[in-house]
């Protein structure tokens, strides 16, 4: 038994929160996790060693594996009392959304969310008004819009992302193609000066925890959703149609020429997201049927 394993038994024993089959089926599944970060590379000394990028890792994994959206949920709520119980409930996002895990509820709704002036206005924190911007502009993750360093990222036509600001790891372009992007790096630019949009007297945490309460108060109930506008308005960019989920035609309405440019559409649009799969996009756009309509997956 390796030390995390031995300290997440640890960890469980302390905490009997539940009744005794809850209890038995955390630790069993605590217990496995630590032993799939062992398989994915990840050596953690103890329960508190566990950072965002453990985080996406397993998630990923799960994924990767085939485990239903379902079990992945209930894995993530043991990993959400992990984070909990050793004070580090920030590295986890509270949504699954942002997982792209939506319940059964969600799954049929659009999520995609317009950031309107007077709730950029009400961001009072220029440094999260900044990453805010970066999110409904580039369709960043929120902890890629803190972590980026814009000196460094901003290029002529792109913006190029390090592995180290990004979800698992992966290093990524994202296109600039219009002058409302060019604006808007502009303004971070000169926020963020010659460093990130976290700044210099916080941490990761610290800045978390203030750009959750700022986008709380302006109404921005739900962030992770200019990634959706984002997703959606590259679509209709790169193919002239609207996305399924906004109305767009299904299979059997498209042509040959159309049902090619939707695919394309989909393998650009996975990739400027920052996902290995192109299935992934129907989270963001809707799923293809053969009909007129469309579903959210």
């Amino acid at each position: 038994m390796d030390n995390l394993t031995m300290d997440l038994v640890r960890l469980t024993k302390r905490n009997r929160d539940g009744s005794f089959g809850t209890q038995k089926n955390r630790q069993r599944g605590l217990t496995a996790m630590a032993a799939e970060l062992k398989h994915l590379g990840y050596s953690l000394k103890t329960s508190r060693s566990i950072k965002p990028k453990h985080v996406n890792a397993l998630v990923d994994h799960w994924r990767d594996s085939g485990l239903t959206k379902a079990t992945i949920r209930n894995r993530m709520s043991w990993l959400r009392w992990w984070a909990q119980k050793v004070d580090k409930v920030s590295i986890l996002d509270k949504d699954n959304a942002s997982y792209e895990l939506n319940d059964d509820r969600t799954e049929r709704q659009n999520i995609a969310f317009t950031l309107h002036p007077d709730q950029l206005d009400a961001l009072t924190d220029r440094h999260v008004q900044a990453a805010v911007l970066l999110q409904a502009a580039f369709g960043l993750r929120r902890e890629e819009a803190m972590k980026i360093i814009p000196k460094e990222a901003i290029k002529k036509d792109c913006l190029r992302l390090k592995g180290s600001w990004t979800k698992g790891g992966r290093p990524r372009t994202v296109p600039i193609v219009s002058q409302h992007q060019r604006v808007v790096l502009s303004a971070v630019a000169q926020i963020a000066a010659d460093g990130s949009l976290i700044p210099e007297e916080r941490s990761y945490a610290q800045h978390m925890r203030i750009y959750e309460r700022q986008v709380h108060g302006a109404g921005i109930t739900r962030a992770h959703g200019l990634r959706h506008k984002y997703a959606q308005a590259r679509y209709e960019k790169l193919t002239g149609m609207k996305c399924p989920i906004n109305g767009g035609p299904g299979r059997s309405l498209m042509s040959d020429e159309q049902y090619e440019l939707d695919r394309q559409a989909r393998q650009r649009i996975s990739k400027e997201l920052g996902h290995n799969r192109i299935e992934i996009t129907d989270v963001y756009l809707g799923r293809l049927l053969q009909g007129g309509s469309a579903l959210c997956s």
